[in-house]
């Protein structure tokens, strides 16, 4: 599930190597294309959140729906991807790259790895850098849609009601869990049962993810009710980190509101919970 720096550059010429640059600030849209432009891994293609990895917002649906599968997988094929590639994504530390990670499984992908890091470690090594964009692939790929990894507002009310046995974790940072403060959303508060788990937690003060031991431990208490597990954030992007660092700790059955909490207060019948 993670790559280090060192062996990303051991591994640079491979030629089913296919590296995912997923720099992105939700304050600001062009921060990562811009970083990118300025300096990225070489052979790195860029996959913008709200352009690759999300599809246009609408009444429903949350802030960064998931995107059209098959045009997705479509710019895949376009950065060289195939079935047997090995695909690489990064980001600074912005919670990005795992949202690529999961899409990219999400779509039948099978080695998927997360740098370890991010473009930061690459670098603390010390590894050159590229300005240049790699030419798209007349290529394309047939995605393999992983049916049962996301539910919807009606399974989260089924989960909330008691009619459907699961672990609701809310990612998000614990102040807007409680409902103290919302940055971004039209209501502060969390679905009523959730748990909360800031998708920060999994990463040390370096930005590395922290060892599967310590991934366990986290997560001790939610691994030992043995339910499956179902992961929302704002809008589907940091919850993708939740669910990585829940596959680090040996979580099974692990799924993704993909709406999440901007989904869910779309519906003015769901109740909202502070605490």
């Amino acid at each position: 599930m993670l790559i280090g720096a060192d062996e990303l550059h051991q591994r640079l010429a491979e030629s089913d190597l296919v590296i995912l640059d997923c720099r992105f600030r939700l304050s600001d849209p062009d921060w990562g294309n811009q970083m990118y432009q300025k300096s990225h891994i070489p052979g790195a293609y860029y996959f913008d959140l709200e352009r690759d990895l999300s599809s246009p917002k609408h009444e429903h649906g949350g802030r960064h729906p998931l995107p059209d599968l098959d045009v997705f997988a479509n710019k895949l094929g376009h950065a060289g991807v195939t079935d047997t590639s090995t695909v690489v994504v990064y980001d600074s530390g912005e919670g990005m790259a795992t949202r690529a990670w999961w899409l990219a499984r999400y779509v039948g992908l099978d080695d998927v790895l997360v740098l370890d890091g991010g473009y930061q470690a690459w670098l603390d090594a010390g590894y050159p850098c590229s300005t240049q964009a790699p030419p798209l692939v007349d290529r394309d790929y047939d995605p393999d849609i992983q049916h049962g990894w996301v539910v919807d507002a009606q399974e989260v009310r089924r989960i909330v009601a008691g009619q459907a046995d699961a672990i609701l974790i809310d990612a998000r940072a614990h102040d807007r869990y409680s409902g103290e403060v919302e940055p971004i959303d039209a209501v502060a508060g969390h679905i009523p049962g959730a748990v909360n788990y800031p998708w920060q937690n999994g990463l040390n003060e370096k930005g590395m993810w922290k060892a599967e031991r310590m991934q366990k431990a986290r997560f001790s208490e939610v691994l030992a009710e043995k339910l499956p597990i179902v992961v929302y954030c704002g809008s589907g992007v940091t919850a993708c980190a939740d669910i990585f660092a829940l596959k680090l700790a040996g979580a099974k059955t692990v799924r993704l509101y993909a709406g999440s909490w901007s989904d869910w207060i779309s519906y003015r019948e769901n109740p909202v919970a502070k605490s």
